[in-house]
């Protein structure tokens, strides 16, 4: 048989090519009474769909209206209108064959090859279940498209099998059975997109060229996530610092209480200088996350994948420690400066005495704590 060529079918005699079976199936569907510019009540060929119980008569007359409008549409060639709403009325009745058999026409009118041979094929399998004979016409129109459907493959190698893998065509999940098969494709351009877990997300856009050609993509090995820092696997708890101790002198009066002060002043700048360096250390830290967001996880936009999510909120946390930690080592600096210019003179061979500073510091909290002995 010719290529393009259609079996003998009982809506036409000798149809010649894809072309003359359209223009006999629009002959054998066209309206031939009952309301103009659409099927009669007698021979639609439109399914009689089930009444919806909450509507008399079910969406059969929006079904027909759509019908009607988009033949109307078609004749004068608007046929992407056409199709939309064909498909508008597939949804509400996917039994009506003679809207079926139209959509099948307009989808292959519009070089939509693939979407009008699964109409087809699906409008045959309808019919032969429910035994209307417009199963052989169906069929006949979906064989004749089927030298002229584009193909595509998407290979997986066993060792780009990653555990978890899911593979999508324009946003539709494709299942397993299905890797490495050439499906029809409509003509045009296509995005494969491929993730898994702890894997980086690859995607590639092709161009399908039209009437038969077939392209196959082999899908790489995903690229592995980088592991997270080490910070991100220590405890988030409160980090101390051993306290220093340090002896003082006091033998009472002004020399002694001058002492007190001198040495609680430099156990204050010591706590200060220890908050100066939580500070620089958080801003680091915080800096690391923010940057580690914006490498893949995260776009110009602030819109961040599950692991760019954590990471902006760990930098959130180390910045806002490290403010705590830079004010209040700031603040203790300044006040060991001003005991040490406020102290009283020293005066020698005072008795010993200790005191003791602590600093403690964690995301979002800071704490200092001066004491001793006297």
């Amino acid at each position: 048989m010719r290529r393009g060529a259609l079996p003998k079918v009982p809506c036409c005699s000798r149809p010649r090519g894809l072309a003359s079976a359209l223009a006999a199936l629009s002959l054998s569907i066209a309206p031939a009474s009952g309301h103009a510019g659409g099927p009669g009540p007698a021979q639609s060929g439109l399914e009689q769909p089930k009444p919806d119980p909450g509507q008399p008569g079910g969406h059969k007359e929006q079904v027909l209206a759509l019908y009607q409008a988009a033949t109307r549409l078609l004749e004068a060639g608007r046929i992407a209108e056409a199709c939309a709403m064909l498909e508008q009325g597939r949804t509400l009745d996917p039994t009506a064959l003679n809207l079926l058999l139209r959509l099948g026409e307009c989808l292959a009118r519009a070089g939509r090859t693939a979407g009008a041979w699964n109409v087809f094929s699906e409008t045959a399998a309808i019919a032969k279940s429910a035994g209307d004979p417009r199963a052989a016409r169906a069929a006949a129109l979906a064989a004749a498209l089927e030298p002229r459907l584009s193909r595509m493959a998407i290979a997986v190698p066993p060792g780009s099998a990653a555990p978890g893998l899911e593979i999508r065509r324009n946003g539709v999940l494709l299942l397993p059975s299905q890797w490495g098969q050439a499906l029809p494709v409509d003509p045009g351009t296509h995005t494969i997109e491929a993730q898994a877990p702890g894997r980086k997300r690859w995607s590639v856009v092709r161009l399908v060229p039209p009437d038969g050609a077939g392209i196959v993509i082999e899908l790489p090995l995903l690229a592995q996530e980088p592991p997270p820092r080490p910070l991100a696997d220590a405890p988030r708890g409160p980090r101390t610092h051993a306290p220093p101790v340090l002896p003082i002198d006091d033998r009472g009066g002004d020399a002694g209480a001058g002492r007190v002060q001198r040495v609680i002043a430099l156990a204050t700048g010591g706590a200060g200088l220890v908050g100066l360096g939580l500070g620089a250390v958080f801003g680091a830290e915080a800096i690391a996350r923010r940057d580690a967001s914006n490498r893949g996880h995260c776009d110009a936009r602030s819109r961040c994948d599950a692991v760019g999510v954590a990471l902006r909120e760990d930098a959130q946390k180390a910045g806002t420690a490290s403010t705590i930690a830079f004010s209040t080592g700031t603040a203790a600096l300044l006040a060991a400066g001003l005991l040490l210019w406020t102290a009283p003179p020293s005066a020698a061979g005072l008795p010993s005495r200790r005191a003791t500073a602590t600093a403690a510091a964690g995301p979002g909290a800071f704490s200092l704590i001066v004491g001793g002995s006297y």
